[in-house]
């Protein structure tokens, strides 16, 4: 991973809840610079609080460089059907724990070396992993977004470029709202209470601190068009 530089944007204001819907998103400025040909894809991380969101500039940043691929890391959550019901509505998905670290970094892996991996379904509902898998192709461009991108140490060796995205908590608790009504059928009450139990504590705890990883770090209550502009700038230098 290249050394952390200086953002452009405001720095950590708090966590977020839940990404912005990407769907109807203008992903801004198509990527028009030229870059050295590489035999493995140059890999750029998004971490940042829930609801900053970085699936959004993901998918937005994913469609202006043409040729790119995005690698969610929420896909990656241990499967919990060993576990009854209510011990998987206790469970903290906001902790390193919830994730399979081990599938996620051997996949990063096999993609940095130019190979297809299968990408595990994770059900949000059932809070289980499918027994489907989805192809990831390697393309010259792999964006890989989620809460904790920068905190393995493992993961960040593999990365390129990185960013942290920041978000206030009202943004933050609104996106997330809205993304698991919309998404995951779940009860705005329970949203709220799982963000004052988990999402806010492992915020602090573990997914700020991973800011000082980021080559760039940006304003997630920006546009989406900024935002993709500043990357496909920094992008295009290297």
């Amino acid at each position: 991973m290249r050394r952390p530089g200086v953002g452009r944007a405001a720095p950590p204001t708090g966590p977020e809840t839940g990404a912005a819907d990407h769907r109807n998103v203008s992903p801004g400025p198509r990527y028009r610079g030229t870059v050295t040909p590489r035999r493995t894809p140059h890999l750029v991380g998004i971490a940042g609080a829930s609801g900053s969101g970085k699936t959004t500039l993901a998918h937005a940043l994913a469609e202006s460089l043409v040729d790119a691929a995005v690698l969610s890391m929420d896909a990656y959550y241990r499967d919990l059907a060993h576990l009854d019901r209510a011990a998987r509505e206790r469970w903290n998905f906001d902790a390193p724990e919830a994730f399979d670290w081990d599938r996620f970094v051997a996949d990063l892996r096999a993609l940095r070396r130019g190979e297809t991996v299968q990408r595990p379904r994770y059900d949000f509902t059932t809070h289980t992993r499918r027994l489907e898998v989805e192809p990831v192709v390697p393309r010259r461009f792999l964006i890989v977004e989620g809460l904790l991108v920068l905190h393995h140490p493992d993961v960040r060796t593999l990365l390129d470029t990185t960013v942290f995205l920041t978000v206030d908590d009202q943004t933050a608790v609104d996106r997330r709202i809205a993304r698991d009504r919309r998404d995951r059928g779940r009860d705005p009450d329970a949203v709220r209470a799982q963000y004052a139990r988990h999402v806010r504590p492992m915020f602090e705890r573990y997914v700020r601190p991973t800011a000082r990883w980021a080559t760039l770090t940006l304003s997630g209550g920006s546009s989406v068009e900024i935002n993709v502009g500043l990357l496909v700038a920094l992008l295009t230098k290297r």
